[in-house]
């Protein structure tokens, strides 16, 4: 069996916090918007829905009125810690014909592109952003001065806001669920199969490679090929059927070290 794999972004096994850093969240909702924009003319909606869950793993800006800062810190504290609704006033905008819009950003340059002078912020997760614009009723547009505007229905903002792909029943993220395994040495020779890994992997950008077994609840195993590696590392493996592949993150990382040695390592080690 051939695999192809690449390294996840950070932040992506989580979708319970920001994506990292504002600046990476930008970057992600950046190239989600342009791919569903270009699906839009195709008539494809699958990559909507992809920029549809980017925005809802990441943080957004609210704009605040600069007399609000200190009302936006409690604010901002109060809703990392409770999940709760944000009470706090945030700066409206019009629509053409006149009717209020709530504008939201994907980074602060969006935000100084069209923001008024002295304009504060309040940054978010977008699934508590979300949330609160929803409750206020009306349609709301990200970014409004570029560089992707994107206009959000309040129909639509309410469907993001309890969880849903917009126009669908259809939750936004997959239900996950929980499950322990046991890690341990393999129960069979690996010698030879370590050694046609290790040549596969060498002047890859894998850091560090393991092959461990893992044991399940209902008594079976597997053998499991973890490899470690940063964002954007990839590499092609054959291994044998049955065999898992994976990018190690914790807390399994750790359960695969105190157990084995890498048969692998890699230019920069770890």
């Amino acid at each position: 069996m051939d695999s192809q794999i690449e390294r996840p972004a950070a932040g992506s096994h989580d979708r319970s916090t920001p994506s990292g850093s504002l600046e990476e969240s930008a970057a992600n909702l950046f190239e989600a918007m342009l791919a569903a924009r270009d699906a839009e003319e195709r008539g494809e909606r699958g990559p909507l829905e992809a920029f549809y869950r980017t925005l809802m793993s990441g943080t957004l800006l609210l704009p605040v009125p600069p007399e609000h800062g200190d009302e936006a810190k409690s604010a901002l504290a109060a809703a990392v810690n409770d999940d709760e609704q944000v009470e706090i006033s945030v700066m409206l905008a019009r629509e053409g014909d006149g009717a209020p819009v709530s504008v939201m950003f994907g980074s602060f340059g969006a935000l100084a592109a069209w923001a008024p002078a002295n304009t504060g912020n309040l940054p978010l997760p977008a699934r508590i952003a979300i949330s609160n614009l929803a409750a206020a009723g009306l349609p709301a547009i990200m970014d409004p001065a570029g560089p992707v505007p994107y206009r959000f229905d309040a129909d639509e903002l309410a469907a993001l806001a309890e969880g849903r792909i917009p126009g669908s029943d259809r939750p936004l993220f997959e239900p996950t669920s929980r499950t322990s395994i046991q890690v341990r040495l393999p129960g069979r020779d690996t010698a030879e199969l370590e050694r046609s890994l290790a040549t596969s992997l060498a002047g890859t950008s894998v850091d560090a490679a393991y092959l461990v077994e893992t044991g399940s609840p209902d008594g079976s195993a597997r053998l499991l090929l973890g490899l470690v590696g940063r964002n954007g590392a990839s590499a092609t493996v054959d291994v044998p059927e049955g065999t898992d592949v994976v990018w190690l993150e914790e807390p399994l990382l750790t359960q695969v070290r105190a157990v084995a040695e890498p048969f692998h390592r890699g230019g920069r080690g770890r």
